[in-house]
């Protein structure tokens, strides 16, 4: 679909009730499940006070309508008009969105905090259909969750003091979303310390002998150091019985707290580094009951084992074990 084609929605009756029924379906269904709690409190932003602000600000509208029509597409997998719906307004909302991050202010940091919160859930949610065979990383899903992030604290800085802001007020009653969404606080650094990744420390093994030798140097060993450390941290967590709000608020700063040149790794499909992100994706798949998740950690842990060679298969053990236990839902 070429960009003319994305950006070219006239105005028709047809498009007026299809805006009409995303919008009823946001608000009844889709926002629901954004918060990941069922508390009124945490429920209630999502469903009517953003609506209200994504009147005056396209790009919030158009997120809100492509994930409204995403969702709907899950329940109508033969409705050719929602899946048109869902990638044409992605479209309108991202070049919106990249409009309103270039002139950043008072007036339209709300709207973009949480537009950029709608697109990081549109990305987990596409995880579930993307093509699997043959395997490719989701590097896509990586660099549009950790690019969100970036604009979204960009943004909070201009609101973070003013108790009347929208997204303040959204943010703070949704756990997912809160205290690590506010600034990238020492605390939220702190998991990457080594201590944390020493019940994984079977990932940073290597074989010198390998021929071709794998690609190292001290950049790289930090980087899947690092990481490592970050998953070893949400493992722990898990096991010292954390809240699964809070666990899979750390789940979702995992694309930004990470190297980039991890992230580099996993896109030029280094074994080592499918290995550690299927680790990530086996903790992911413990929040499938979330419609936006779904079957999407599993998938990737799957597709990854068929990505690998033989001699790498025995570090699978554990994701794949994991997204096989029906305890996790």
């Amino acid at each position: 679909m070429s960009s003319t084609d994305i950006l070219d929605l006239p105005e028709s009756k047809k498009r007026r009730l299809l805006e009409l029924r995303l919008l009823h379906h946001y608000m009844t269904k889709t926002s629901l499940r954004i918060s990941g709690q069922d508390e009124p409190t945490a429920v209630e932003p999502w469903t009517t006070i953003l609506p209200g602000l994504a009147i005056e600000h396209d790009a919030l509208l158009y997120s809100m309508y492509a994930l409204a029509a995403l969702h709907l597409s899950r329940l109508e997998p033969d409705n050719a008009e929602v899946i048109d719906a869902y990638r044409n307004y992605l479209g309108l909302a991202l070049q919106k969105h990249r409009a309103d991050v270039s002139e950043l202010s008072k007036t339209n940091s709300d709207a973009a905090c949480l537009t950029s919160s709608l697109i990081r859930l549109y990305a987990f949610a596409v995880l579930q259909e993307r093509p699997l065979s043959p395997y490719t990383p989701p590097t896509q899903f990586l660099y549009m969750t950790s690019g969100a992030l970036m604009v979204f604290h960009e943004a909070w800085d201009s609101i973070a003091d003013d108790e009347s802001s929208i997204a303040v007020q959204i943010v703070k009653n949704t756990t997912i979303w809160s205290e690590g969404e506010a600034s990238f606080e020492d605390s939220w650094r702190a998991p990457l310390h080594a201590r944390n990744g020493l019940g994984l420390s079977h990932l940073m093994r290597r074989d010198v002998t390998e021929d071709p030798p794998e690609p190292w140097d001290l950049e790289i060993q930090e980087a899947y150091q690092s990481t490592v450390n970050y998953i070893g941290s949400i493992q722990i967590a898990i096991t010292a019985g954390e809240a699964a709000e809070h666990v899979l608020r750390r789940l979702l700063l995992f694309p930004v707290l990470i190297p980039k040149r991890f992230i580099d790794l996993v896109a030029e499909q280094h074994p080592r580094a499918l290995v550690v992100l299927a680790h990530y994706f086996a903790l992911i798949a413990r929040f499938q009951h979330i419609w936006w998740i779904g079957d999407g950690g599993r998938r990737e842990v799957r597709g990854i084992q068929t990505a690998l060679p033989a001699e790498w298969s025995g570090m699978m053990s554990w994701p794949l074990s994991a997204t096989e236990d029906e305890s996790m839902e």
